[in-house]
């Protein structure tokens, strides 16, 4: 989100770019990532049980578009992007990170008579896509379509229900592959705004649930009374696996001449799978402002304690990762990004970032990341 309204601030505001129903943006650079693969320190190497495998140091070069739209059809408002984000990894050994990710959404809303309600549908599908192998490192695949209910005031406070199917596909191991439906609730608050609406403070409520049908079927506790969790003494049933995916989240953000975040989500995945029901404690504070010489500056805080509600059974796994993006991680960090205009629609933009596992489950294997990066932007 803060990216985003720096980068809309760099390529838009000199051009008008908000009254044009087309907005392209585009991306190259080149960043040095301390572990390429995201594996935690001593991981088990899983092409061979009896090795581990240890973080690698890369170049990696990344290429990214996007084009967005929004104008009128058959009397709804419509909104339509489509991008695209690839990442290639200087390294020949570890070419399975070579990964391009292709993401799409459509939305559609129309007025309900002259009652301040719209009425419409929404569908979106991001495919992490391989490029040196047939897999690749960490792709998957994510489809979801809704029926969407907006309703409006005239004090700008807006609640949008919305009710649908998931489909995921995680490449490496279809074992986590999942489907079923979802319902999500989002309503926001217009707390203040001034009559010439130069600043604004807003509160966001999420709600979501997702009911997780998976392919495979749930393990069970088969170790004994009162002893430590362990994934030696799990045991098969001939139940489906199904998770209960929840969680809230509440954000306060203040606009004006800077632009400030809080946030606190809660996830609570509970699955009748040994091992496998989470809860994810995750608080963000964020700051955006106008640096000398023109930079734009955003300053991201994120704090993450994971409590594994039957103890830590699996390490690592597909849990840790969102799986929106390539580039989100499910860690506590602290992110930097700078950006720049340079001549009409170019900026440039760097980053720095750092990831740690913080969690205090005693079998959590300890992990670390760190990332810069200098590309340029171009939009229009």
């Amino acid at each position: 989100m803060r990216r985003a309204i720096v980068l809309a601030a760099l390529v838009g505001s000199a051009h008008g770019v908000a009254a044009d129903p087309w907005v392209v943006t585009g991306e190259a650079g080149t960043e040095l990532d301390s572990n390429v693969q995201r594996v935690q320190d001593g991981a088990v190497d899983p092409d061979d049980p009896l090795e581990t495998v240890d973080p690698v140091t890369a170049w990696v070069m990344r290429f990214g578009a996007r084009v967005e739209r929004r104008g009128k059809i058959a009397g709804g408002a419509a909104a339509f992007n489509l991008s695209d984000l690839t990442r290639i990894v200087t390294d020949g050994e570890i070419a399975v990170e070579n990964v391009s990710v292709l993401a799409g959404n459509l939305r559609w809303l129309r007025r309900v008579g002259e009652r301040p309600v719209a009425a419409g549908f929404a569908v979106a599908a991001i495919d992490a896509l391989p490029l040196s192998d047939n897999i690749g490192a960490r792709t998957f695949r994510n489809l979801g379509a809704d029926a969407v209910l907006a309703m409006q005031t005239e004090d700008e406070h807006e609640l949008t229900l919305a009710f649908g199917v998931r489909d995921f596909t995680y490449k490496p191991d279809h074992d986590f592959d999942w489907r079923g439906p979802a319902a999500n609730a989002r309503l926001e608050l217009m707390l203040w705004q001034p009559a010439a609406k130069t600043k604004a403070l807003e509160l966001v409520t999420t709600l979501a649930f997702e009911n997780r049908g998976f392919d495979t079927t749930a393990l069970a506790n088969d170790c004994p009374h009162e002893a430590e969790p362990d994934p030696g003494c799990s045991a098969s049933t001939d139940i489906q696996r199904r998770d209960r995916y929840q969680r809230l989240g509440v954000e306060l953000t203040w606009v004006g001449r800077q632009v400030a975040a809080i946030a606190y989500q809660i996830t609570v995945i509970d699955s009748n799978d040994y091992g496998q029901s989470l809860a994810r404690h995750r608080a963000t504070l964020s700051g955006t402002a106008v640096l000398p010489l023109d930079v734009y500056g955003t300053l991201l805080a994120i704090l993450q304690i994971d409590q594994y509600l039957e103890g830590r059974i699996v390490p690592g796994g597909p849990q840790m990762q969102e799986y929106t993006s390539i580039d989100d991680e499910n860690r506590s960090s602290v992110q930097l990004r700078l950006a720049r205009k340079l001549v009409g629609q170019w900026a440039i933009e760097g980053r720095a970032a750092i990831w740690r596992n913080l969690s205090n489950e005693p079998m959590e294997a300890e992990f670390g990341r760190e990332l810069v990066y200098l590309g340029l932007v171009y939009g229009k």
